[in-house]
């Protein structure tokens, strides 16, 4: 049996990844058009101090590459669901999908709204395609989230790690985990 739990975006979230996306566009755009004015003047205007053409030839490309190699990756390392299956639970990702062997975990439950906001990001992203990484606050010590929310958050304990994750039916989820828990 196998069962899978999908991980939405909340609105907070997919506002966060368009506003990144914004500013990683923004600078080559601007370097683009200051390159294109130094080249073709309005007519009646002052002319602009010309680029060396090495910052366009090199510059551009290599920024350009850069931004999407970083939106790649963080597209590639966000959660886009859940699997549950006799055996495992699957963080579900296009890069590196995690499992948790059912066998490991200790407790699951819902954690309370807000918890998430509070935490420090020790290394990872919270913001763009994710809430994902090693995380720390008060309540729940150092954790590892793999979210695309912050309410309705399920934790996951196993014996070393603790895991707060965002299936998009929290309850169900945790019916199913624990029933899979005690067979």
């Amino acid at each position: 049996m196998q069962k899978y739990y999908k991980a939405e975006m909340d609105r907070l979230l997919r506002v966060t990844t368009r506003v990144i996306w914004f500013f990683f566009i923004f600078p080559p755009g601007l370097l683009i058009f200051a390159w294109y004015r130094t080249l073709n003047p309005a007519p009646g205007s002052r002319p602009l101090p010309h680029l060396p053409g090495s910052l366009v030839a090199w510059g551009l490309p290599a920024f350009a590459v850069l931004i999407a190699l970083t939106a790649c990756i963080a597209r590639a390392m966000a959660p886009k669901g859940y699997a549950l299956n006799d055996i495992e639970l699957l963080i579900d990702r296009e890069m590196r999908p995690i499992t948790i062997p059912l066998r490991e975990i200790e407790e699951v439950k819902l954690l309370e709204d807000g918890l998430m906001r509070r935490s420090a990001r020790l290394m990872g992203t919270s913001g763009f395609y994710g809430h994902y990484g090693l995380f720390w606050n008060s309540k729940l010590g150092r954790f590892r989230a793999y979210a695309t929310r912050m309410d309705r958050l399920v934790s996951v304990k196993t014996r070393k790690t603790l895991f707060v994750i965002s299936p998009d039916a929290p309850e169900d989820f945790i019916t199913a985990l624990r029933g899979l828990l005690r067979t």
